[in-house]
């Protein structure tokens, strides 16, 4: 199969989503501020594209669903660990986050859509049933822990921002 085939044959709605992830990827490379909200999506995207499979996939089965939640759990560690790391700053007066830049998410977002798409290439080519099994959990595996890793970034930052608005409720008391 072309590599046009490829194109041609793949749907408006995933160059489309390409667009806004790598808009995102694009801002993360300089610091900002943003507000929670604002850095939830990504990870309610990659969330949401990953359960989505697992719904709509007639291969995905239970199997799936708790490679999903086991490669999750991971990536939030991974998050979390990457976050802790990174010097942000919260703003519980006005639920900002002012975040360094990092080239972290941009990576994230190119490496998955692109096993995303070679997984769901070789998934509407194969003629092996025993390679789709093998392509659902390995799909299934890099959401999970992709969705993971974006939402213990944004665990972080919450935790942060709760802890901020804490220390401030007790400081304002005393």
């Amino acid at each position: 199969m072309s590599i046009a085939t490829i194109i041609q044959g793949t749907p408006i709605w995933v160059w489309v989503l390409l667009v806004i992830l790598l808009s995102r990827g694009f801002k993360a490379l300089n610091s900002g501020t943003a507000t929670l909200s604002r850095l939830a999506i990504v990870p309610v995207i990659f969330a949401g594209w990953g359960i989505l499979h697992l719904i709509t996939d007639p291969l995905s089965g239970w199997s799936s669903v708790i490679v999903w939640i086991v490669g999750a759990l991971v990536g939030i560690s991974g998050g979390v660990f990457i976050a802790s790391r990174s010097r942000f700053i919260v703003d519980p007066v006005s639920h900002t986050v002012m975040t360094p830049g990092s080239v972290v998410p941009l990576v994230l977002i190119v490496a998955t859509f692109a096993a995303k798409f070679w997984l769901g290439v070789e998934m509407a080519t194969a003629t092996d049933v025993a390679a789709l099994g093998t392509y659902v959990l390995i799909g299934a595996a890099v959401s999970g822990i992709v969705a993971g890793v974006f939402g213990g970034r944004f665990l972080t930052y919450c935790r942060a921002m709760n802890a901020r608005r804490f220390i401030k409720t007790c400081s304002q008391s005393a």
